[in-house]
């Protein structure tokens, strides 16, 4: 059984909605798993959102690490943002020490990986874009995939790597905006409904990516992806016709 450590910064519904499908994933059979530990970069602070997924752990026997960045070191990160962020990532391996966890997963983490903890972990990360297209956050990424006139937008899980946003892909979904356009004139409205197709139909993709490798179908060698038999996986699945099967069975 494989041993995962979950990353979140837990701001919103979308972290919930993630981290309650990954239970529910777990407590079904359906991934043959258990976490390890739920990191949380950030203080309570009277977040619905996350004394939720605080209190959810304890019930299931979860340990929580909260490591708040936004207070941690704030002069050296005005300074230099490269030296902090190094700094941050030695506390970040110094409070997870210990714990076992075969691959880590980035699940509303809004928070960018040290280099070091990239090297020394395999982590797997939920990426609001679709391969090799947009960086930054979602709200940056989805105004742009409105301003340039997209066909299509999706979500991918990729490798952690020192590179923001461009490690190896093990999978992503892809849809159609032609409707959501039709029906959305204003673009702040257009924005909301893009995102909001996107949070019902990530969850199906990043379950499906972990239970890939929780199952051992696919595999971290030397840095890179590989199947079951060691072999390198060059091409990446698109699972959006499965993703679409899920949402009508529910």
């Amino acid at each position: 059984m494989k041993k995962i450590g979950w990353f979140t910064t837990a701001r919103g519904p979308g972290s919930y909605n993630l981290f309650n499908t990954m239970l529910d994933a777990i407590g079904c059979g359906e991934i043959d798993a258990r976490l390890s530990f739920v990191f949380i970069n950030r203080d309570v602070k009277g977040n619905q959102y996350r004394m939720r997924i605080i209190q959810m752990a304890e019930e299931n026997d979860i340990p929580v690490i909260l490591f708040p960045s936004d207070t941690f070191m704030p002069e050296l990160k005005e300074w230099d943002i490269d030296a902090w962020r190094e700094e941050y990532g030695k506390g970040l391996r110094q409070r997870i020490s210990g714990r076992e966890m075969d691959f880590g997963v980035l699940a509303g983490y809004m928070l960018i990986m040290d280099p070091e903890t990239c090297r020394k972990y395999t982590i797997l990360n939920l990426h609001p874009a679709l391969p090799d297209t947009y960086k930054g956050t979602w709200e940056e990424i989805v105004g742009q995939v409105v301003d340039n006139d997209d066909d299509c937008y999706g979500s991918t899980v990729h490798l952690v790597t020192p590179e923001l946003d461009r490690g190896q892909a093990i999978a992503y979904d892809s849809f159609r905006l032609d409707d959501l356009r039709r029906r959305y004139t204003s673009r702040d409205e257009l924005v909301k409904e893009i995102r909001g197709e996107e949070v019902k139909r990530e969850a199906h993709l990043l379950m499906a990516a972990i239970k890939l490798m929780a199952d051992g179908d696919v595999a971290v060698k030397y840095g890179r992806l590989v199947d079951r038999s060691g072999k390198r996986i060059a091409g990446l699945p698109c699972l959006a016709r499965d993703i679409d099967a899920r949402l009508g069975d529910g």
